[in-house]
């Protein structure tokens, strides 16, 4: 710039910090505005700023620091913290900080405060504390916010509640995709499968286009139900028919469901239909670990090892030697040593196992 930046140009360009993740160039403005004579309190909307900035950049001490220096706190500086420590895997202490605000009395939350406390509870696992959050939220009017609706449902899923959490979606005023993402994930997580799959069927009765998120909820609940036909359906119709592209969890969640059932010799398939750009190594490793620890190696050794020997993927000395293992646990023990020596003349090694003892 060829002129001094004023306080209108760093409130402009510190949300531009904390979006970029940026540490470095949000102290070096916070700098430059002291130097300046803006001191905590001189400007509001730049402290606030400036706690978004350290909030979202992990940077909790220097948060802290200055939220307790600020003379006066708006409601944005408080679910600021409480969304900051919530994210950085303090959930106790967001949830603390949500009560503190609560006591103070000098702002009141907001669905994007309750939100965040919610955030921290789902991580937390605290039933009690979720509904109490909830009963507050109900007192406030904040239940018809749909943002707030949606929190719940998370939040009384990963606490445990898999009756409160339907009675949260079915109370809706409105359901999005988030909604329907949510609920069906929730389903999934609480061994509901033919509910999960029964809510996407509802779904597109009201019209609603499911998302990648949805579609990877489906095939989890098709995985823990062993429906390994009905996840290749789900799989084949997210492109063909709603034009989503696959994403390497989907095809790890295929091949997760293929494990399960034992038909071990379809996760070909599966390789096959990832693209290049995915790291095909981890997949590998699962369908290996299926075929060593279920006994059924041989089931698909003959294509996988093609896999292996022709170069199609690439894969780590640990799934090197599961392969190894897999073929020999068959008795093909040509194709064991040939598995060895392709990962000999390729220099991939294993690292040796170890074991900590602490004395």
């Amino acid at each position: 710039m060829d002129a001094a930046p004023n306080a209108l140009t760093l409130a402009s360009v510190l949300p531009a910090c904390a979006r970029l993740g940026d540490l470095a160039l949000g102290r070096a403005i916070h700098g430059l505005w002291l130097r300046r004579g803006g001191g905590h309190g001189a400007n509001p909307i730049i402290d606030n700023a400036v706690l978004d900035v350290y909030a979202k950049c992990g940077a909790l001490a220097s948060a802290r620091r200055l939220f307790d220096e600020m003379p006066e706190r708006d409601v944005f500086a408080w679910t600021t913290m409480v969304w900051g420590l919530a994210r950085s895997g303090r959930p106790q202490d967001a949830v603390a900080m949500f009560r503190v605000m609560l006591s103070d009395g000098d702002a009141a939350p907001n669905d994007a405060t309750v939100v965040s406390a919610l955030h921290a509870v789902a991580t937390s696992g605290s039933l009690v504390s979720c509904m109490l959050l909830h009963s507050y939220a109900m007192k406030q009017g904040l239940c018809g916010e749909l943002v707030v609706g949606n929190a719940l449902i998370d939040a009384y899923a990963k606490c445990g509640d898999a009756w409160l959490t339907f009675k949260v979606f079915v109370e809706l005023p409105g359901m999005n995709m988030v909604s329907w993402g949510t609920i069906t994930r929730a389903m999934t997580v609480h061994g509901r499968c033919r509910e999960a799959l029964q809510l996407f069927s509802l779904m597109l009765r009201r019209g609603v286009r499911p998302d990648g998120a949805v579609f990877l909820a489906l095939l989890t609940a098709c995985c823990h139900a062993g429906r390994v036909d009905q996840a290749f359906l789900f799989l084949g119709a997210m492109a063909r028919v709603y034009g989503i592209s696959p994403r390497r969890e989907h095809y790890t969640c295929v091949l997760d469901a293929c494990g399960r059932a034992g038909q071990l010799d379809r996760a070909v398939e599966i390789f096959r239909q990832m693209p290049a750009e995915y790291d095909a190594e981890k997949a590998l490793g699962i369908y290996c670990s299926y075929a060593v620890s279920n006994g059924v190696a041989g089931v698909a050794g003959e294509q996988l090892s093609e896999l292996f020997l022709d170069g199609e993927v690439d894969a780590g000395g640990g799934t090197y030697a599961l392969m190894s293992k897999s073929l020999a646990d068959a008795g093909r023990w040509e194709d064991a040593c040939a598995v060895h020596e392709r990962m000999a003349a390729r220099r991939i090694e294993k690292a040796a196992a170890c074991s900590w003892i602490e004395v």
